[in-house]
């Protein structure tokens, strides 16, 4: 494909319709943690272990449908299909979560529980994983596909912020259980006519040469057999174990440390708003000062935003919401150069194998943030638990302790962590790799 500058056209219409999925995925990962253990009276643990499988059965899903949206082949192109074949599917899990029958009880209210959350998990892979690897096909030029995942980095976190207003409701509800599934059936309806939009808009670049590589297994020994993929791979891990609990700790932060439950959607405000502002601005720095000394300099930015909400306590919204704020500038960075990175060392991957791998790049990327905030979200139930958390009651101090754990340190931790390893990152921006980028090990 020509390097030649993207058109506001593919740009909008790959990007912008990721916001319907991330609403849908953020309403659960950040509410129903809360919801559960609010509403339904699930126990922190059981529903933190549900999550955990859910996501590690996409450990398993993300991989089979990443490979097989590399080689497939029809008259539709190789990743419209799976775009559209994932849209009813999404309709129906997260729909099912919100709108739970009330005669469900114990062992029958948690296998209503785990199916929704397969269902919707599994459809989210199906559509997610071929759109992120359609988008490292859409130009082979390492700044316009900067440009193209910088659109899809600002939707995404608008989604994100839309999520957390319609959690704002759902919480300040007088029947929070009603109200989550009035707003359940509409959003899932409009959020799938949204992520509609590209595969009926946009047409896949023809295919050239050998696309897929010769089967999953071979795939995935080419992705850890390549040491910039591996490198990023589990400094991306290593990110997303940190911030994993994030989100889900949001609204207990709102409602027991700051003790202003009405600032719920306040707080991610902040920080989505200051991440789509910067993304722009990170984009132009990238191009001046390269791509992995600008993602570093952002890594410890948030280190720093994370390591001070430690000291956040009753009232201090204004600082809560200035340290977030700080914190959604530096992650706005990492979402869009991650995958702008992740598309070049895809393009490494094809001159040392001869083969296009972007749908298990995807997978294996997509992999690993999953298995970091499973074992996060996991974590998050078990702290709580272990902590005494007790629900719509005072915390005590060892219950206070557990949420900052999760909000503020495990993040803290995770940013110091990532931001050394990445410093031996040695890809080049214009896609050559370095004398220590291709030593690698031969694949078995």
């Amino acid at each position: 494909m020509p390097d030649r500058r993207l058109s506001p056209a593919p740009l909008l219409a790959y990007g912008v319709p990721i916001l319907g999925a991330a609403y849908l995925v953020f309403f659960i990962q950040f509410y129903f943690l809360k919801f559960a253990t609010d509403v339904l009276l699930l126990s922190p643990a059981i529903v933190g272990v549900l999550f955990a499988l859910a996501k590690l059965w996409d450990g398993v899903n993300g991989p089979l449908i990443g490979s097989l949206s590399d080689r497939s082949r029809s008259r539709f192109g190789r990743r419209r299909p799976f775009l559209f074949a994932s849209l009813p599917f999404v309709v129906v899990g997260f729909v099912m979560l919100w709108t739970i029958p009330s005669a469900l009880e114990d062992n029958a209210l948690i296998a209503w529980v785990g199916v929704a959350l397969f269902i919707f998990y599994t459809a989210f892979d199906l559509y997610t994983l071929p759109h992120a690897a359609l988008g490292a096909e859409l130009s082979r030029d390492p700044h316009q596909r900067t440009r193209l995942f910088a659109v899809r980095q600002m939707s995404f976190t608008v989604g994100m912020l839309l999520a957390f207003g319609a959690i704002q409701v759902a919480m300040n509800a007088e029947d929070p259980r009603s109200m989550a599934a009035e707003l359940a059936i509409p959003a899932a309806l409009v959020g799938a006519l949204v992520l509609a939009i590209p595969p009926l808009v946009l047409r896949e670049p023809p295919v050239e040469g050998t696309r897929g590589g010769r089967g999953l297994l071979p795939a995935l020994r080419d992705v850890v057999s390549t040491r910039p993929a591996r490198l990023l791979l589990f400094v991306f891990f290593v990110e997303s174990a940190g911030v994993g609990a994030v989100g889900t700790m949001a609204p207990y932060v709102a409602q027991y440390l700051l003790e202003r439950p009405e600032v719920v959607g306040l707080l991610p405000a902040c920080y989505v708003i200051s991440a789509v502002v910067s993304i722009p601005i990170w984009v132009r720095i990238s191009r001046s000062f390269g791509k992995r000394d600008t993602w570093l300099a952002s890594m410890a930015l948030a280190a720093g935003a994370f390591g001070g909400m430690w000291f956040v306590g009753a009232g201090d919204v204004a600082l809560a919401t200035s340290l977030l704020g700080v914190a959604g500038c530096a992650m706005g960075c990492g979402g869009v150069l991650s995958a702008s990175i992740l598309a070049d060392v895809i393009d490494l991957d094809e001159r040392r194998t001869g083969e296009r791998k972007e749908g298990v790049y995807s997978a294996a990327m997509t992999l690993v943030l999953k298995v970091g905030t499973s074992l996060a979200t996991a974590a998050s139930g078990v702290v709580m638990t272990a902590t005494a958390f007790v629900p719509n009651a005072a915390q005590s101090e060892a219950s206070l302790f557990g949420i900052r754990l999760l909000f503020a340190g495990f993040p803290f931790l995770g940013f110091v962590v990532g931001a050394i390893l990445f410093r031996g990152f040695s890809l080049d921006d214009d896609g050559t790799p370095s004398a220590a980028a291709l030593r690698v090990p031969s694949a078995p």
